[in-house]
Parts: structure tokens; sequence; C-alpha cells
């Protein structure tokens, strides 16, 4: 072994080893029982593994929203998982993102998913399973 796989190595070890020292074994464990079971799996797998038309939905709206827009506010359709939630801040950052806020701030756009288009909004484009929306002015 020459030495600059050595050199990383131990590099690694020790900072595997201080990571692990500096949580309580009882923070270990509880974040090892928190991976959910799916964790092995592709990442594509895993992104559509609770809801795949709602992964469609946010993969075609992502290049359909326009240069300029402040954020994106994301309505789906009934209670969105945890991991629902997650995707869809992954998928459009660095753009602030709020899923089924109260309240949708000036210069944002609304993503809706499934048929439902609320008042007082038009439609920017419609995708499979949404539309992409922006206030009426």
């Amino acid at each position: 072994m020459t030495r600059r796989p050595a050199h990383a190595a131990v590099a690694a070890g020790i900072l595997a080893a201080s990571l692990i020292a500096s949580k309580s074994p009882r923070d270990l464990v509880r974040r090892l029982r928190s991976l959910p079971p799916d964790a092995s799996q592709e990442l594509a797998v895993r992104r559509t593994v609770f809801d795949r038309r709602y992964f469609i939905l946010l993969e075609r709206a992502r290049p359909q929203i326009p240069k300029g827009t402040m954020g994106i506010a994301v309505f789906p359709d009934g209670e969105l998982p945890s991991r629902g939630k997650y995707l869809t801040i992954y998928e459009f950052a660095p753009l602030p993102t709020l899923v089924a806020p109260d309240h949708v701030p000036d210069g944002w756009l609304a993503l809706v998913y499934g048929r439902r288009r609320p008042a007082g909004w038009r439609v920017v484009e419609e995708l499979p399973y949404g539309a992409l929306l922006e206030p009426t002015p």
C-alpha cells in the first residue's frame, strides 16, 4: 500500500471514530434504527416508494418554473408522509418550498397535485397528475 491510500484510510478511520465517540451509544443506536427499511434500495426506487405519481409531478414541474420565481407552495392531494415532504423540498432546492401552507407568499407559484384548481389562481402549466399555478392579478 502506498502512502496516499494509507493516509486516506487512517484519516477516514479517525473521522469515523470521532463521529462515533461524539455521540452517545444510545443516540447512535436510535439513529441506526431510524433508517427506513428501503434505505438499501436505489435512490429512484426510494423516491417513488410512497407515491410514484407525485414523484413524476415534481420531476416534470421543476423545469417549468419560470426564472425569478421566489418560491413554490406545494399542495398535495391529502396527507403527505414526511418522506414526501423531504423529497419535495429536495427536488426544488435551492428554491424555497412550502408544503401545504396556509398562506402563499407574494411572488410564489403553487404546484397542485390532483385535479383541484383553487379559486384565485390560473394555470401556468398543466402537468401529469397536477398543475403549476400563479395568482390571478
